[in-house]
């Protein structure tokens, strides 16, 4: 008897599409304008900005929400996947990048609302980073964390999609190890559907040789880079009773 396998899953990466996702899911009108709405933060967020592995961010914002609507269809959730680094690595409309501070809270929750904002608030305090998913794994989780953790392992089919876990390494011992321990969180917090896709991207690493000729010091992580140019236009029209808005 043959096994069946789920095909490693490809989220969508324009906002136009993730809406085609939601329509053909069943989402009512409502939940797409919130969508949208989102996106459009997250494009004034993440404007001209590209992560370590040479991809629009704005890809990745929209890939991770993808991803998390593929799993979860409370729109809260998705919306929170598209904006997962605005506290991290967005640059607001002041030039100030990241950091909640009350203004920048203020504008994220008039646009997505207070549920998916506490989402967003608390996301980057949770660490998923080198190594901590195996960590996690063995040592039983915190309470209070499943929400986030979703959200961090469903982010996670979007790096495992386009190999960026691979070209910007942040995998630890080996990405076999890190998506072993993924997919045993998933089960730990009643996610099996997000298990089963997890292990599905691992067929896609059994080989990673190829990769290493797109590797360098410089894509190492997922930093990315500040617009410091738009930064300084900010500041020098403050300095002269002008605004400039970022979109």
């Amino acid at each position: 008897m043959n096994e069946t396998k789920t095909a490693p899953l490809v989220p969508a990466q324009t906002n136009t599409a993730l809406y085609l996702q939601l329509h053909v899911a069943g989402h009512p009108t409502s939940d797409l304008l919130r969508v949208q709405a989102a996106y459009r933060l997250a494009a004034r967020l993440f404007n001209g900005r590209y992560r370590k592995t040479e991809r629009a961010f704005l890809c990745h914002a929209v890939g991770a929400a993808s991803s998390v609507a593929h799993f979860e269809r409370d729109v809260d959730f998705i919306i929170a996947a598209m904006l997962h680094a605005a506290y991290d690595s967005g640059q607001f409309p002041d030039g100030r990048f990241g950091k909640a501070s009350p203004g920048h809270r203020a504008l994220v929750r008039s646009v997505v609302g207070e549920r998916a904002e506490d989402l967003i608030f608390r996301y980057p305090d949770f660490d998923f980073d080198t190594g901590q998913p195996e960590r996690l794994a063995a040592a039983g989780l915190p309470t209070g964390v499943d929400d986030v953790l979703f959200l961090a392992l469903a982010h996670e089919i979007d790096d495992l999609a386009d190999a960026g876990l691979a070209i910007a390494p942040k995998h630890g011992a080996s990405i076999a190890a890190r998506l072993a321990a993924c997919a045993a969180l998933a089960r730990h917090i009643g996610r099996e559907p997000l298990a089963l896709a997890l292990e599905a991207q691992a067929s896609l690493y059994a080989d990673t040789r190829w990769l290493e000729a797109l590797r360098s010091p410089r894509t190492r992580g997922f930093r990315i880079a500040p617009n410091l140019g738009a930064y300084a236009r900010l500041r020098r029209a403050r300095r002269h009773d002008g605004a400039v808005e970022l979109y």
